[in-house]
């Protein structure tokens, strides 16, 4: 008589000859991503399988379609036939009494539990993969950006609306307006990050009801809610789309908002709040507030400025230009202990002077991507013969792919699992690093005022110890959860369906643990500035982007009308990722 194990290989041979391993080789099997395990014969009776041939079968296909790509076929990293390994290796380390129970005199209860588990399933499939399914589209997106046709891009971004969801639906705001920045469209980018602000708003004002699932399955069940330095980085992007559609005194309304967010950031937590000011964004506001004429407004904003770059989560030096407008405009104002004490805090400080029919340029280059979140994958897996302990930081689709299949492998034949993945940043390599601007014969270089990227990483750690907590309360849940019923099903229904009801709930934490991997994955890693003058009238400006070594990997030549008495800005952008 043919053994079960060997008739589920038959029956799952559905790719070719080569797709599978030889069942003559089946006694030791090399998986290549965790240790060999040995295979007991199943000698249960063939007649007594009839009933649970179909749910042995249900459960691959459910594994089956868990895993399918948006390509509609599947892919692995380690070669075609590495998924239909891991369920060999399911069929070939069942142990015997999963598929050795008392005859059917539990037929009808063992149907509700049959109905549980394939639920279970199901859910498994819904929530493991929803958090994770942009990954592969933000990589199309960034090589659509890296190439500089910001148009594309952004009817992209339009076309896949759909993928966000609507729990995503603040990153399809955030994504489409800074990417409609990009492409000069600036009344849509101003009406998106408007859409973005009333998203944050609803979000800050309502409570979260969605906590108790998240518990369950994974953060991802929740709406994408922001980060506060995302929230304080639309009106930046908003005032410029303002100031380049020439309605400076909008810009300076986004300059205001600005003000609110930081106070109100500072009230929320008795003001022990991690992000609570910017020394980039109040330079920013200050020179808004200047180009529409409230000195004393751009004074406070410079003023504060300088202590926001001295005390802020990022160390940068403050930029020279800031230091002379926080003290020209101390002077003008008459405010002249302050303009001591500028001076004796920065020596190098002195007065702005712009010759009589020259206007001030300024280019802002949005330089880089910032870094992407990943997967910090721990597994705990325990059986009989066996012990697993393994870690692995997932990037890319088919790495992600890869150690799905892994660890849905690993929790189908384990009698104790355990998973918790927590979310890490991942440096997207730039090749660029500055940029010089040449126009009448001068030169100036562009300088550090901010790093997005450091900010982002250095919030996520301030939450990272909240985020251990939840993640392993949750798996802690789960696994107590599986137990419990498990046992249950087990004093109920027999030992073959308390088995498989533990594979079910390992099943479900394989798949439904995922890191929250959600951000504004379109802003810029660092943002650079070049301010200087030149006569009023028309400009072409060569700005050279420039790598380690001051080589010229970009160039691109903009047109520039510079008005005397005003602030005449420029907006660029800059990356060649690998």
């Amino acid at each position: 008589m043919r053994d079960l194990s060997t008739e589920i290989l038959s029956f799952l041979i559905i790719n070719g000859k080569d797709s599978m391993l030889a069942v003559k080789n089946h006694r030791k099997i090399d998986t290549s991503a965790f240790a060999l395990v040995r295979y007991d014969r199943l000698i249960c009776h063939h007649e007594k399988m009839k009933f649970l041939w179909r749910y042995v079968i249900l459960l691959v296909l459910f594994v089956i379609a868990s895993l399918r790509s948006k390509r509609g076929r599947l892919f692995f990293s380690y070669g075609r036939d590495c998924f239909v390994r891991t369920l060999s290796l399911l069929a070939m380390t069942a142990k015997k009494q999963l598929f050795c129970f008392k005859g059917f005199t539990g037929y009808l209860v063992q149907k509700t539990y049959i109905l549980t588990i394939a639920v279970l399933f199901a859910m498994s499939i819904m929530f493991g993969g929803c958090a994770s399914n942009l990954t592969g589209y933000y990589k199309n997106l960034r090589t659509k950006i890296d190439s500089g046709d910001y148009e594309a891009a952004a009817k992209f971004v339009d076309k896949s609306k759909s993928k966000y969801g609507s729990k995503n639906i603040l990153m399809y705001y955030l994504d489409s307006g800074i990417i409609t920045h990009f492409a000069n469209d600036y009344k849509t980018s101003s009406k998106r990050f408007e859409s973005a602000k009333e998203k944050f708003e609803e979000y800050y004002q309502k409570s979260i009801t969605a906590g108790a699932l998240s518990m369950i399955f994974n953060d991802g069940t929740m709406p994408y809610y922001g980060q506060n330095f995302e929230r304080v980085y639309i009106p930046i992007f908003e005032a410029l789309d303002y100031i380049l559609l020439g309605q400076d005194n909008e810009a300076v309304v986004e300059a205001r908002q600005i003000d609110t967010l930081f106070k109100t950031f500072g009230v929320e937590k008795n003001y022990k709040n991690f992000y609570k000011d910017d020394g980039f964004i109040r330079y920013f506001m200050g020179l808004v507030y200047e180009n529409a004429g409230y000195l004393n407004d751009a004074h406070i904003s410079y003023y504060k400025a300088l202590k926001a770059y001295k005390n802020g989560i990022v160390e940068i030096v403050p930029p020279k230009e800031l230091v002379n407008d926080a003290y020209t405009s101390a002077l003008v104002l008459g405010m002249s202990d302050r303009a001591l004490e500028i001076k004796r805090d920065y020596p190098k400080a002195q007065r702005n002077i712009i010759p009589e029919g020259y206007g001030e340029c300024i280019v802002v280059d949005y330089n880089g991507f910032v870094p992407k979140k990943v997967d910090n994958v721990f597994e705990f897996a325990l059986s009989d013969m066996w012990a697993y302990v393994g870690h692995v930081e997932v990037s890319g689709e088919e790495q992600q792919d890869f150690d799905k299949a892994k660890s849905i492998g690993i929790s189908l034949f384990a009698n104790n699992y355990v998973k918790v993945v927590f979310p890490k940043y991942e440096e997207i390599k730039n090749e660029i690093i500055s940029f010089k601007v040449q126009s009448n014969g001068c030169e100036t270089s562009g300088i550090l005022v901010q790093n997005l990227g450091q900010i982002a990483c250095k919030c996520l750690d301030d939450d990272i110890k909240k985020i251990y907590a939840k993640t392993i309360a949750r798996a802690a849940v789960k696994y107590v959860v599986g137990k419990c019923v498990s046992k249950t099903v087990e004093d109920k229904a027999g030992s073959g369906w308390g088995s498989l009801s533990q594979i079910s709930f390992n099943l479900f934490n394989s798949l439904s643990e995922t890191a929250d991997k959600r951000a504004w994955n379109t802003l810029p890693d660092t943002i650079l500035m070049a301010r200087f003058c030149l006569p009023a009238g028309m400009h072409i400006l060569q700005v050279d982007f420039l790598g380690k070594q001051g080589e010229v990997l970009q160039s691109c030549n903009v047109e520039i009308n510079v008005k005397t008495g005003k602030k005449n800005f420029f907006v660029v952008r800059s990356s060649k990722i690998d």
